[in-house]
This record gives C-alpha cells, structure tokens and sequence, in this order.
C-alpha cells in the first residue's frame, strides 16, 4: 500500500503540471512576442477576443499599427481590425529580410481591414480571404477598386482594377486601369522559374483638375526573374502641374537585372512657365549596360546636365543651371559616381547663388536605402543681401527621423546692425520639428537680445516670439540713452507668416535731463501678414506722452493700417482735439506720401512756452517721403489764431505757408499769401498788418509789409530778422490826436498828421533807430490842457511859464524830428517846431528841445496800464 500512494498523488498531479505548462508556453510565446518588437494593449472579450491595439516598433518607428482587433470566429478564423496604419520606416541593411521562402498551409481564415492608412492616401477598405491555398485579396475607396488572386498549388498570380485619379493625388483627374498575372513560387525571386510576370497601367483622360491638357499613358512592365524590361507612352500632351506640359515623344524604354541598368533609350520634353526641359537617353549599341543622357534647359531655364551610366553606375557631369527661381544658379562643382541600387552613397558638391549670396556645401554626402535617405556634410552661406553682409553655417546630418549637429548660425551685419542667429538643431524631430532659436545684436546704439520658437502643426509652423532691448531712445539723440524695449507675441507660418492679434513691442518711459518720456506701446490688432507683396494688417497705437520742464504732451493715440506695400496711420491728441493722418506707400527708392492735420489751438499746448495760444485752428496738407533722409513738403494753414506774448497780444492771424524740410536741414517756410493779422497790440494798437514771410527759423525775411498805426500807414519793402543791417520803414499819414489820446493823463491837445521814415536794426534781442527823421505832412496844432503838471511848471519857474504861455495855443506850420535809440530802449529826440499863437495877434514861435526816454518801458506801461483800465471797466460795468 505504502508502494502505490505516491503514483495515486502523481495521477492527481497530472492536470496541474498540464496547466503550468501551457501557462508557461503562453509566457513564452508572449516573451517571444514582445523581443520581436510586437506590443498589445487592452486585451479583453466582447463576443470574442479583442485587442484595443497591436503594433511593431522597432527603433521608435512603428512600420505597423492596428487599433480595434477583434476575433469573432475560429473555423473559419475570423479576424475584423477598425484601422491598420502603415508607416515608412528604414530598413537595417543588416537584418533585411532575404524574401519569403514559402508559404505555410493555413487554416481557412477571413480578415476585413475597414480602414488601411498609408501615408497621405484615402483610408481604403481590404478585405483577405484565404481556403485550401486559395488567396482573395479586395481593396475599395469609393469608385476605386482593386482585386487579387493568388493560387498555392499553381504558382499562379492575377491584379485587375481601376484607380481614380483623385484618390491617388488630389489634384489629378482622370482614371488608371490596372492589370497583370503571372508566375511566384516563393524562393529565389531572381529565378526565372520561380518569379515571372507582366504589368500594364493604363490611364485614361490624366491630367489636373486645373485647366490644362489631358492625355492617355501606357506603362507597360514585364519580368523574368531579375531581368526586367519597361516601356512607357503619351500619345497627347499632359498638364503635370505647376504650369508644366510633357509631350509626347520617343517612348522611354529601358530594361536591366536587378538594379542594373542594361539599356535606356527615348526622349521627354516639357515646356513650362519658367522654360522648355528635354531629358534625352541613349543606349551604347556595341556595350551593353551603357549608356547617356543628358537635360538640357532653355527658353527662359539655362544650362545642361549631362550624365553616363557603365557597370551599375551614373555619373554626372558639373553642370550650371539657371532660371529655377529669379537670380538663382545651381552649380555642381566636381562629377558625381553614384551607384544605381537601392542601396548607397556619393558625395554631393552643391553651390546655390542667389543675387549676391552663396550657399555651399562642403564635405557633403548622399547615403540612401530603403525607405531612407541621409545627408551628412556642412553648408557654409557668404555675400550681401539688401546691404547686409551676410554669413553663416552649419555641420551635421539629416533625414527622415531629424536632424543632428551643431548649432546653425547666421550673421547679419551693416552699418547701422548687426545680429546673430543660433538655431540649436538636435531636438528638430518628426513630426512636429519642435525648434528654439535665439537672436542677439545691435541696432545703431540699441542692443537687443529674443527667441523664436515653434512647431509644425497640421501641415502649419506656430509659435512665440519674444525680445528685448536697452536704450531705444538713443535713436532719438534729443530724448537721451533711456528705455527699455520688450516685444512678444505668436505668430503663424502656414502660406504666409503671420504676427498674430495680441502681440505688442513696448518702450518703457526714460528721464533725458528736464524731460519725462513717457512708455509708448505698439499692439497686433490684426494679424499682421508677411506676403510677398509686403505686410497686410493693422497695429495700435498708444504714447503716453511728454513732460518737459515747463511744457507736457498729453497722451497720443491711433492706429495704423497696412496693405502691402502701402499704409496708413491716424493719430490723435485727445486732449487737445489734434487729428494726424498719414498715408505712404513703399517705392522702387524708398517710402513716400501724403499727411493731413488739423488742430485747434488751446492754451494747454503752450503752457511753459514764451508765447500762449489762445485760439484758432492749424491744417496741415502736404506729402512726404524717406529715402536716404526723411523729407516733408506741404503747406501749413492758419485761420483766426490768437497769441500772447508776454503783454503783447495777436489777434485774427490768418496765413497760408509753404513748408519745406529734410532730415539734417533747417526747415524752410514761406507765405503763399500774405500773412494778415487783424489787431497787434504792443501799447501801441496796431492793424490791419499784411506781409510776406520767408524763414528758416533762424532767418526771418518780410516783404510787403504794410500796416495801419494812428490812423496812419507803416510801410517797408522789406526787413530781415535778425540782421545787422540799417532798414528803412516809412510813416504816412499818422494823426497826432491818436497819439495824444494814448496819454495817462491828458496834458496837451495834438492835430494834424506828421510821417517820416525810421532806420531800423533788428538785431536777435534787440531793436536800435538810427537817423530816424519825422516831419508834419499837415498843419498841425497844439493846446495845453489843465494839469496838474503843467500848472506846477509854470509857477515854478517864470521863463518856463512864458514858454508854455507861448505855446498854448500854438499853429505848427514846420515840425522836424530826428530821432535815435540805442539797443536798450533810451530814445534821444531833437524837434524843432515853428508856428505861431494865434491868441497872441500871430506871435511867431520857433521851439527847439530835446527829449530823452526808455521806449520799451514806455510801451510796457502803456500795455499794462491799458490792460488794468480794461480790467476795471469790464468789471464795474453794471
């Protein structure tokens, strides 16, 4: 009994070691699975097993990925999947697979693919059906259809379809017939026995969606193992795009083994907007396998490419070629071996001239294999572009999975900038190319440093900008070394670059001396568009204006529009009712156009100032323009001004100048019309003043001046300010009651009218008289009125108390006076006066004396005696 227990307890064993062996072989194969790259994710059960995905990676590139694998039946197996991606992905020449050696027999199975995606093709429906050796393949898109047949026992192989035009490309109309059977016994494909077979594409009515020709092409295919021969046809001309037309010619013909090339023959020419292209091929009769061809470009392309192929290889000839793009040249430097396979590698010495820049590359190689291509090497760019000196470069290798290397750099130097760019490479990734650039340099005296990032997104590069930079406002010399700038925002490369709404540059406020600028901020009111034919878009404007020591500028603010080439900006300070437009469009030379403005005039916008405006209105019309300097010609209206100076005062100025000013230049501003000013009040009322005016700002020169002072006329041709020259001004006409009416306190009765003419020199701060003479142009008389100053003169002194006897009243018959005044102001007058008294029976008078007074303080007590008698009469009016 003791004997027998232990085999009881191993039978009852049994089913457990089954269990963990088939556990363990499921371990296994999934072990197995797994270091064969396969991944699954989401196993689970809904009437059959399912899979949420299953994909193969190998290197981070995933050449096959199926999402929703169901197992609905297992006799015959059932397999459904919702989607198989199928990726491009390079191939190890070292693992590559030697073919398919044979076929397993398989149990009967159907599977249904409802969406195949591969690369930019349609989705397409495939349906895989397999029963005794039996191979059904179907693929659908629409009215796109595609079917296979392959028997095990036969060797035998069938395609029959139809193709439309759009489902392979977009923009292609038109329809492909597909045909083609054959022989394939899995094994050695380049045997005859085992692998043979005919292809023929036929389409039908191809060509573009765009307007253009449409033709019919045979290409005709057929093997024997790894001999090959092919052979393809137009029998119209083809729109093939871009405004390109091939036409028909000498059919291309061509068969090799292998990757070999045995024979080429035919000729294809095609005539485009840019030029006519003719691709030539011929065979060597006597050798096989070589052969040249050669494409030749002309009418409006340039140059020739010539190559020869012998023993598998081409070689191409250096070549210049022309007309690509405007100003381009392409050059191929030295011959290029390559090896014609789908496997290799040759050097690639390029030079691209584009105007007065070169892109070269150095120690540049070509290295491809299947479903790969590698480019390893440096490129170096030399030259000027729109006045820059322009260099750079950059060393490292690219292809399908990035780029790697050193970091790219571009300089950009002038007089006035110079920036560097440095764009760090090895993050560029597929497939949105994530990238980080920095920029750092000088403009004039303003250092500035930023970055650009960004990523491809949908076919669309995105991202943000940001910089910054010191001492903006040295651009300006008169505002100081100060302010600081930043600029950030988004921006968008799909057809065109764009700035994005939002992004905005600001400059902070900065203290130059006794000035306060204030921040002054640019803001993306609408995406801002970089095209070719300029930036499309609208900013908006906002400065916060000036404080000087004694003067302010309130806040200015707008907006301004671009259109290309063209513009427009308005402008305005709100608190003073100022509107500024500016329109200018970019030239063959330069920018140039027109500006409006109208203003009326405040007080505010003088305060500080030597003069107050009090009112009236500006406007401003002329044109601009800004070359190698920036230049304003217009013209400058006045209409009712009125202006303080100090106690003088300015009343219904109206004028009419030219205004003439370029960068560097003193401005220059003359009258159209004559200046007219209705009242000047300098103590003195003087009105209706007219003149011409012609000044530079630091010259003044009037013509034609005339005005109406005490009931006479002041004349001169003409006077220059400031000048050391004597300049003559004429009195006419002036009445000698409205002189005596200006005095204080009436002390002597004039009448009559006297005139003259008065040496004038206006130096900047100063007015002198030399040599002045006045003489009466009419009888004049003089009384003496009672006052308290002549009575205190007459019981003072007994002469003097004949003499005033004699002169009250007194008929002037000759008054002469010669008058001088110094810089100061100290008037010295010599007048003679001869008459005679009528209350004295005739008594003859001849009265000689002389006079001395500081006119200027004369005039500023007139003004101020007259403003205080205004004052009080306007104030004590009931």
């Amino acid at each position: 009994m003791a004997k027998r227990f232990p085999g009881k307890r191993l039978i009852w064993l049994l089913p457990l070691v089954i269990a963990a062996g088939l556990l363990l072989a499921v371990l296994v194969a999934a072990l197995a699975i797994r270091l064969a790259g396969w991944h699954w994710q989401g196993p689970g059960w809904r009437d059959g097993l399912t899979l949420d995905a299953v994909w193969q990676e190998t290197d981070g590139c995933r050449p096959l990925e199926a999402r929703g694998v169901r197992l609905s039946a297992l006799r015959p197996l059932t397999l459904g999947i919702d989607t198989l991606g199928i990726h491009a992905c390079p191939d190890d020449a070292d693992t590559a697979s030697d073919g398919l050696t044979d076929i397993p027999s398989l149990p009967a199975l159907e599977v249904t693919v409802w969406a195949v995606q591969y690369r930019d093709l349609p989705p397409v429906m495939v349906n895989l059906s397999q029963r005794d050796g039996a191979w059904r393949a179907r693929a659908e898109f629409r009215d796109s259809r595609l079917s296979a047949e392959y028997r095990r026992g036969s060797g035998r192989w069938r395609l029959d379809g139809t193709l439309q035009g759009g489902h392979l490309d977009q923009r292609l109309a038109g329809e492909v017939r597909v045909q083609g059977d054959g022989l394939w016994w899995p094994g050695d494909w380049t045997d005859p026995e085992h692998f043979t077979g005919e292809l023929v594409l036929l389409g039908r009515d191809l060509g573009l969606e765009t307007p253009g020709p449409r033709g019919n092409v045979t290409v005709r295919g057929q093997w024997r193992g790894d001999a090959w021969r092919l052979r393809a046809g137009l029998d119209e001309p083809l729109a093939v795009g871009a405004g390109w037309v091939v036409s028909p010619g000498e059919d291309l013909q061509a068969r090799g083994e292998g990757a070999a090339l045995v024979r080429a023959d035919g000729r294809l020419v095609a005539n485009g907007p840019q030029g006519r292209a003719a691709l030539s091929l011929s065979s060597d009769a006597a050798r096989l396998g070589e052969g040249q061809g050669s494409l030749s470009l002309s009418e409006g392309l340039g140059g020739e490419v010539a190559f020869r192929w012998r023993d598998g290889e081409v070689t191409v000839s250096p070549f210049q070629v022309s007309g690509l793009a405007e100003d381009l040249t392409v050059r191929l430097r030295e011959p290029v071996t390559a090896p014609l396979a789908m496997q290799g590698q040759a050097s690639l010495p390029l030079s691209l001239v584009w105007r007065e820049l070169t892109l070269e590359t150095t120690e540049s190689g070509l290295a491809w294999r299947p479903n790969d291509l590698q480019w390893r090497g440096a490129v170096t760019v030399d030259g000027r572009w729109q006045g820059y000196r322009v260099s750079g470069g950059w060393t490292g290798d690219a292809g399908p999975t990035g780029v790697r290397g050193e970091p790219a750099r571009l300089r950009l130097r002038s007089t006035d900038l110079d920036v560097t760019a440095r764009l760090p490479v090895d993050g560029l990734r597929p497939p949105q190319w994530p990238f980080q650039a920095s920029v750092e340099g000088r403009y004039q005296s303003v250092p500035f440093r930023g970055q650009l990032s960004g990523a491809l997104d949908d076919g669309v590069w995105s991202g943000r900008i940001q910089a910054s930079g010191e001492h903006f406002y040295s651009l300006v010399p008169t505002l100081g070394q100060g302010g600081l700038v930043t600029a950030e925002g988004r921006w968008r490369w799909g057809d065109s670059l764009s700035l994005l709404a939002g992004s905005r540059l600001s400059v902070g406020g900065t203290v130059s001396g006794t000035r306060l600028v204030k921040p002054l901020t640019l803001r993306v009111s609408e995406p801002l568009v970089i095209g070719e034919g300029g930036p499309t878009g609208a900013l908006e404007v906002r400065a916060e204006g000036l404080v000087a020591e004694r003067w302010t500028l309130p806040p200015v603010t707008g907006s301004a529009r671009l259109n290309g080439a063209a513009f427009q900006a308005d402008l305005s300070v709100d608190q003073w009712g100022t509107r500024l437009s500016m329109r200018g469009r970019q030239g063959g030379t330069g920018l140039s156009g027109t500006l409006q403005g109208r203003s009326p005039l405040v007080p505010a916008m003088s305060r500080g100032l030597p003069l107050t405006t009090r009112a009236g209105d500006l406007v401003m019309d002329g044109r601009w323009q800004w070359r190698d300097a920036f230049q304003v010609d217009g013209t400058l209206r006045g209409e009712g001004l009125s202006l303080d100076w100090g106690s003088i005062q300015a009343r219904g100025l109206d004028g009419d100048l030219a205004l003439d000013w370029r960068q560097g230049q003193a401005p220059r501003i003359r009258s159209r019309e004559p200046l007219t000013l209705a009242n000047l009040d300098v103590g003195v009322p003087v009105t209706e003043v007219r003149m011409g005016v012609d000044t530079d700002l630091d010259q003044w020169r009037f013509e034609k001046i005339s005005a109406q002072l005490l009931g006479g006329e002041v004349r001169a041709p003409r006077l220059r300010w400031p000048s050391s020259e004597w300049q003559p001004v004429v009195l006419t006409g002036i009445e000698l009651n409205q002189l005596a009416a200006l005095q204080n306190e009436a002390v002597v009765s004039l009448t009559g009218e006297v005139g003259g003419y008065i040496p004038l020199r206006l130096a900047a701060d100063s007015v002198a008289v030399r040599d002045g003479r006045l003489a009466n142009e009419t009888p004049l008389s003089l009384a003496l009125l009672p006052a308290a100053g002549t009575q205190a003169m007459a019981e003072s002194n007994r002469a003097v108390s004949i003499a005033l006897e004699a002169l009250n009243p007194l008929r002037v018959e000759r008054f002469s006076a010669q008058v001088d005044m110094a810089d100061d102001g100290w008037l010295d007058a010599a007048v003679h006066i001869r008459g005679t008294n009528p209350q004295r029976n005739g008594l003859p008078v001849v009265f000689n004396y002389t006079h001395k007074e500081n006119v200027l303080e004369l005039l500023r007590s007139l003004r101020i005696g007259e403003r205080i008698t205004d004052r009080v009469m306007t104030e004590t009016r009931p």
